[in-house]
C-alpha cells in the first residue's frame, strides 16, 4: 500500500520555519507536530510501504525545504511533491530547481483568501505549465468547493494547450456527494474522465464524510471507476489536514475498496500511485 497524499510538520521549527507562525490555526498545528520519521513509523505500523510527502501550503508556503530534505533521508520511503507561486515570473525555473532536487512532482491550490485564478493560470503561469510539461512531471490540482467549477473549466483550457503527463485532481474534485447514487459526478468530471492523463484521488476528506453520514464508499467509487476506469483513481490519507489518525486513515482507504477485486485493490492503493510518481 502507498500513501498518495501525506501532509509532515516538521518539529525543528528553527530549520524549517513556519511562513506564518501567528496564524492561530498554524500555531496549533505546530504544537502538535507530524515529522516524517513518526510518519514511516506509522506507515510501519500500519502496511504503508511508501508515500508522498506533499507540501502543506497553510504551514510553509511556498518553502518546500521540508519534504525535499525529508525524500532524501527516507531511503527511498518518501518522494516529494512541491507547491510553487505560479503568480511569479520565475516560477518555470523553480519547477525546475526543485525537479533537480528532487521533487516527484507539484501540487497548485490557491490561497484560502485568494479569489482569483493567478495560481492556476495568471499571466505567469506559461512558464509553470510549460516547464511541467518539459519535464514530463505530474501536477496536482486541488479545488475547494468555492472555486471548483471555474477551476476545472479552466484546468481543461490547460491541458488542450500544455501536453502534461499526468494530471491528478486532489479529493475526487471536491464535487457536493449527496448520497451513494448521487456520487459528485457532473459533467466537468465526465469531461475530465475523458481525458487519458487525468486521474482522481480519493482521500479522507471524501471519505471521512461518506463514513459520517454512514454511506457506503464502495458505492462511490463504483461511479468513478465507471468513468476514469481502476487505472486513475488512487487513495491517499491527507495526514494532519484530515481529522483521524493514521491508522483510522488507512484503515478507511482499505475498507473503501475492500469489495473490489484484488487487482483493482492494489491499483487503487497502490500501483497506480506508483506509476504517476515512479514510487
Amino acid at each position: 500500500m502507498h500513501d498518495s497524499h501525506a501532509h509532515i510538520i516538521s518539529d525543528n521549527l528553527a530549520k524549517y520555519p513556519a511562513a506564518n507562525p501567528d496564524d492561530p490555526k498554524v500555531a496549533e498545528v505546530l504544537n502538535d507536530p507530524f515529522p516524517a520519521e513518526r510518519l514511516i513509523e506509522e506507515m510501519t505500523s500500519c502496511g504503508v510501504s511508501k508515500a508522498l510527502v506533499v507540501q502543506r501550503g497553510q504551514i510553509y508556503g511556498f518553502d518546500n525545504s521540508y519534504v525535499i530534505d525529508a525524500a532524501k533521508a527516507s531511503n527511498g520511503k518518501l518522494k516529494a511533491v512541491c507547491n510553487v507561486d505560479v503568480s511569479q515570473s520565475a516560477c518555470g525555473d523553480e519547477v525546475r530547481k526543485l525537479h533537480t532536487s528532487g521533487a516527484a512532482g507539484f501540487r497548485l491550490m490557491a490561497n484560502i483568501q485568494d479569489k482569483t485564478f493567478n495560481w492556476l493560470d495568471g499571466p505567469n503561469a506559461p512558464a509553470f505549465w510549460s516547464a511541467v510539461s518539459d519535464l514530463c512531471v505530474p501536477v496536482c490540482v486541488h479545488f475547494f468547493v468555492w472555486n471548483r467549477d471555474e477551476g476545472l473549466t479552466r484546468l481543461e483550457t490547460l491541458l488542450d494547450k500544455y501536453p502534461v503527463t499526468q494530471l491528478v485532481i486532489d479529493h475526487l474534485t471536491n464535487g457536493p456527494i449527496g448520497n451513494e447514487v448521487d456520487s459528485g459526478i457532473d459533467d466537468l468530471v465526465r469531461r475530465m474522465g475523458d481525458r487519458a492523463n487525468v486521474s482522481l484521488k480519493f482521500t479522507s476528506i471524501p471519505l471521512n464524510s461518506l463514513a459520517e453520514r454512514q454511506l457506503d464508499a464502495s458505492r462511490v467509487l463504483d461511479a468513478y471507476l465507471a468513468i476514469f476506469s481502476a487505472d486513475r483513481l488512487l487513495w491517499g490519507s491527507d495526514v494532519t489536514q484530515s481529522k483521524g489518525s493514521y491508522a483510522e486513515m488507512v484503515a478507511r482507504g482499505r475498507q473503501a475498496v475492500e469489495r473490489f477485486p484484488q487487482d483493482i485493490q492494489t491499483k487503487l492503493l497502490e500501483a497506480n500511485v506508483a506509476r504517476i510518481y515512479n514510487l
